[in-house]
């Protein structure tokens, strides 16, 4: 359903953004890619996936898919991806991981589309790594040490399992759980890809992003709403043809009247559905696992909830 078309459009996306946060929509379309061949979707729902991917290229943002001018593709330019990255994971954590995370995706879909790898591509890519590393970094209140990959994906359940006390309390502020499971899926793609040593390097950050505080907050203030969203239900049809969700992602993002507009439909909802379900394969305990889908997912179900 997702040739290799898409590979070279998100990657032509995330390259033609305008500043380094719009390449979220070129990095959704790649994510979308690996989502749907890399697991046993129903049909419908990579039919769905599929038409709102469409709809983001051709409708919502054609000019920043617009093809690049064609030039003589060399594949040794990839590797000036990841170089580029290094300063920006240095010190601690930068943008909510993204660095990291549009570099794992570049490097995983240019070495399935080589041709891709012409000059000017990997140079806009290397802008994003540059822009960010200008931000001030963020360190762990606590540094610990992850023994390998494992234990950093362990963090990151760990970490959302300690937000159960949120979970029907839409009005209380969480902390962006969303990024928190894409940047631990893209440092273990480092390390698969070959870039160990700089994967580890992003450890630290790694651990301010999912070692953020459960707010404290009175039961009285924030009333429960009943809610018990899965891993299963958001990849059921039920959830992609609800008119409610099409509604909402097919309109503006407004923090106020729509804060689950096509910033969760066309960027965000994918690249969290590809991480997470690369990361929940590698957890043991089913039970932590549904408690982690909950608190990850209930954004996606419920618009009122602030954050996450």
């Amino acid at each position: 359903m997702f040739d290799d078309s898409y590979l070279v459009k998100g990657l032509t996306g995330m390259a033609q953004s305008d500043g380094w946060f719009p390449a979220h929509l070129g990095a959704a379309v790649i994510s979308s890619y690996y989502l749907c061949n890399g697991n046993r979707l129903k049909p419908e729902v990579a039919a769905a996936i599929k038409k709102q991917i469409d709809a983001l290229i051709e409708i919502v943002t054609p000019e920043q898919f617009a093809p690049l001018p064609e030039e003589e593709a060399n594949p040794k330019l990839i590797e000036k991806i990841p170089a580029a990255l290094e300063a920006a994971v240095a010190g601690g954590l930068r943008a909510h991981g993204h660095a990291v995370i549009y570099t794992s995706l570049a490097v995983r879909a240019l070495r399935a589309v080589p041709e891709m790898a012409q000059p000017t591509l990997i140079n806009k890519l290397c802008a994003h790594n540059r822009a960010i590393s200008k931000h001030k970094p963020k360190l762990p209140a606590k540094p610990t040490t992850y023994a390998d990959s494992q234990a950093m994906i362990e963090a990151l359940f760990d970490n959302l399992a300690r937000f159960e006390p949120l979970l029907g309390r839409p009005s209380v502020m969480r902390p962006n759980f969303t990024h928190m499971t894409t940047h631990t899926e893209a440092l273990l793609s480092l390390e698969e890809l070959g870039y160990g040593d700089l994967a580890r390097a992003g450890y630290p950050g790694h651990q301010a992003h999912v070692g953020e505080p459960v707010p404290a907050f009175d039961p009285v203030d924030h009333p429960v709403v009943e809610a018990h969203p899965s891993l299963e239900s958001i990849v059921s049809p039920g959830f992609w043809d609800s008119a409610d969700h099409l509604r909402q992602w097919n309109r503006m993002w407004d923090k106020d009247d729509n804060p689950n507009g096509y910033w969760i439909a066309f960027g965000h909802l994918f690249k969290m559905l590809y991480a997470y379900h690369r990361l929940v394969t590698r957890i043991e305990d089913k039970s932590k696992v549904r408690l982690c889908s909950r608190v990850l997912l209930e954004r996606y179900f419920n618009p009122k909830v602030q954050g996450g």
